[in-house]
């Protein structure tokens, strides 16, 4: 596992090396915004927990079963 994960690393490495800075930059702007929707998501989830902690829940094996999983 660890060899692929290498052989993946040094494929994207390729990839890069081969991109023009513009392309870069693109590359960059995307993974910036990818970075600020994944930290919004987390923040939305954040205050639903913090409004919804002291709900009452079920055990996750019920509701499972209830669905019939």
């Amino acid at each position: 596992m660890a060899v692929a994960a290498f052989q993946e690393k040094e494929e994207l490495r390729r990839i890069v090396d081969s991109m023009s800075p513009d392309d870069i930059r693109k590359l960059l702007d995307y993974a910036a915004f990818l970075r600020f929707l994944e930290d919004r998501e987390d923040a939305e989830d954040a205050a639903y927990i913090a409004v919804h902690k002291d709900e009452p829940s079920i055990p996750l094996e019920e509701a499972l079963k209830e669905l019939g999983l």
